[in-house]
This record gives structure tokens, C-alpha cells and sequence, in this order.
């Protein structure tokens, strides 16, 4: 068996009305944080039941530290919870002698930041303070794996995102190993190690933050990770196509002949405003993002894409502006 903390093997579920998940294959390094990310109805919620024991399967292995688990109704796995009581962290500590009940609970109050508060109740705390309780209750008897299913939904965009972040800290300096389900990109960026990408019951890629955006295998992975636009281009060489905005090169041969119809994908960080360039380009919307404009700009084929521009360089709609390319990883994909 490989050394792995979770190990979900060609896992399959279904319910009356069809499939939902279709073998399904994925594993977790020990004190690993995953994350499955997709949209609605993918199956990711359903198959973190299955792995947590509430949703039985139709085929395929789950283990656990070596132990197989795809029979077993009981697992010893932590979920996080939605509490409604933010002192009951110790929950999951039955058993404990009170002294070491005391002494984890301190522990992990000075963890998530909230040492003095032992004796609050629900409403005296934050949105953010109340999940990191919850977060403490599911760490407290120090399980194998936690699993986290939407545990920021609630919260606002600028909370969820601090709060991922916070949580990924607290669970490295716990070495607990972690798969998180959750549709936010950014909130999935903040958190995982690694990050499987579903659509339709399966894997389109599981691989780290930096490979899913700059490297995406698949055009679904592109466009759902963040964003961009895909423009057609041929390919002129083995690390070259041509495109409306001229011959770009890739840094590794590509998967295709030469002369192929394929497309490019360009995020809106591959196209840079430059009042010293050339190639102009006409802004025809633009996104106050606070440190930068995200402009819409449209090149004289009439292709529009995204283009980052810094806050302070505050052009109009209509106006013609520089711009210039500024790609260190090239996305090719078959037309």
C-alpha cells in the first residue's frame, strides 16, 4: 500500500435518478490539505459522504492510513460542524481525563487565536470567530483526516478568503490532514495543497494552485479557475503558433502538427497596459479591482480580452491605449 494519509480508488455512486460520481480515484499525503472544487451538482458533496461513511458506494476502496474503510459505517473522521454552542470544543473529547481535556482545549484556543475567550457565548463572537470555534471542536480529538464541507458559505467574500488562509495555518501547525469541498476558487487557492477539479462525477485535474491556472489541461479547468478568453491561432512550428497578436512560443514542444487549427487560452494577467507600446488596442470596459483595473480591451481583428492595468492608470471607455504581451506559460488546446 503507498504511503498515504486518504485513498479513494475508482469510486463510484449513484442514485435513482443516475450516476454521480464515476470512478473516482484520489489520495492525500499525510498532513496534506485537498480540496475538491467544482460547481453545483457535481458530485463533490456527495462523495465527501462517502468518505466520511454516510453515502454508500456502488463500487471502488476508501482507506485510511493503510486501513480499508469502504465497508465500514463508522469512520473516525471529524466533520465540520455548523455549531450553535462555541464553548462545546470539547465535544469529541470523551474519555479524555479533564486535565488533558483542559490543556488541548487551551491549546487550540491559542491556535485559532482566541486565548481568553473560553467563556463566550455564540452571539458574543464574530461570524469568523464562531467557524474558528467549530474548526477547534473538529480538531480537538485529533482526527486523521478532517473533512470540510462549505464551511465558509455563510460568511462574505473577504471573510471566506481570510478565514481559508487562517484555517490552512492552524491545520499545518496541527499536522492534521485535510479535504475541503468548497465552488470558491480563490477560497480553494488559499487553503489546498493540491486541488481536484470536478465536473460531472469525475477528475478533470488534480494538481496544485500555480499548474491549475498557468497549466490547465483542459479548457472546463481554464475558464472555472479564473478568468480568461480563448482566440484561435495555427501552429507554425514545434514551439510556435501564430495568432492575432503575432507568433507566440511555448516552452516545451507542442501536441500538435504543424499547421493545426488550434486556440489559446489568455488570461487577463498575459496582456498588460503600456503606455510606452505600440500595439494599440481600444478599452472598451473596464472593472475597478481597487489595486488595478481589470480593462475589456478590443484589438483591431475584434478580439476582445481581459488586460490588467494599475489602478492609478485611469483611462475611458473609447479610448485607445498600449498594450503588451507579458505570457510566460502558453495554453494551447485543439480547436
Amino acid at each position: 500500500m503507498d504511503t498515504a494519509a486518504l485513498m479513494v480508488r475508482n469510486i463510484r455512486l449513484s442514485y435513482q435518478d443516475g450516476m454521480i460520481v464515476n470512478d473516482f480515484s484520489l489520495s492525500l499525503k499525510p498532513q496534506e490539505l485537498g480540496c475538491l472544487l467544482g460547481p453545483s451538482g457535481c458530485g463533490k458533496s456527495t462523495l465527501l459522504r462517502a468518505i466520511a461513511g454516510f453515502q454508500e458506494l456502488d463500487s471502488g476502496e476508501i482507506w485510511l492510513d493503510n486501513e480499508l474503510l469502504s465497508t465500514e459505517r463508522h469512520r473516525d473522521i471529524a466533520l465540520f460542524p455548523h455549531l450553535t454552542v462555541a464553548e462545546n470544543i470539547a465535544f469529541g473529547l470523551a474519555g479524555w481525563s479533564e486535565e488533558s481535556q483542559d490543556k488541548r482545549i487551551a491549546e487550540l484556543l491559542e491556535l485559532i487565536g482566541l486565548t481568553g475567550l473560553n467563556q463566550r457565548y455564540p452571539h458574543e463572537l464574530s461570524g469568523g470567530q464562531q467557524q474558528r470555534v467549530a474548526l477547534a471542536r473538529a480538531m480537538a480529538p485529533k482526527p486523521k483526516l478532517l473533512l470540510l464541507d462549505e464551511p465558509f458559505s455563510g460568511l462574505d467574500t473577504e471573510l471566506r478568503g481570510r478565514l481559508a488562509s487562517e484555517v490552512r495555518t492552524i491545520l499545518k501547525s496541527d499536522g492534521i490532514c485535510s479535504l475541503l469541498v468548497t465552488h470558491d476558487q480563490r477560497e480553494a487557492f488559499d487553503f489546498a495543497d493540491r486541488i481536484a477539479v470536478m465536473h460531472d462525477g469525475h477528475i478533470c485535474q488534480f494538481d496544485t494552485p500555480f499548474n491549475l491556472y498557468h497549466e490547465p489541461t483542459s479548457p472546463f479547468v481554464a475558464h472555472f479557475v479564473g478568468p480568461g478568453e480563448m482566440i484561435d491561432a495555427r501552429v507554425e512550428g514545434p514551439r510556435s503558433v501564430s495568432s492575432p497578436l503575432g507568433v507566440l512560443t511555448h516552452d516545451a514542444d507542442l501536441e500538435f502538427e504543424v499547421g493545426s487549427d488550434v486556440q489559446i487560452f489568455l488570461r487577463p494577467d498575459d496582456l498588460i497596459h503600456d503606455d510606452d507600446s505600440s500595439y494599440q488596442a481600444t478599452l472598451v470596459g473596464k472593472h475597478f479591482r481597487g489595486a488595478h483595473h481589470l480593462y475589456e480591451v478590443k484589438l483591431d481583428n475584434g478580439v476582445v480580452l481581459g488586460c490588467f492595468a494599475p489602478s492609478h492608470h485611469n483611462h475611458a471607455i473609447g479610448e485607445r491605449i498600449g498594450v503588451s504581451l507579458d505570457i510566460e506559460h502558453l495554453v494551447v488546446f485543439p480547436k
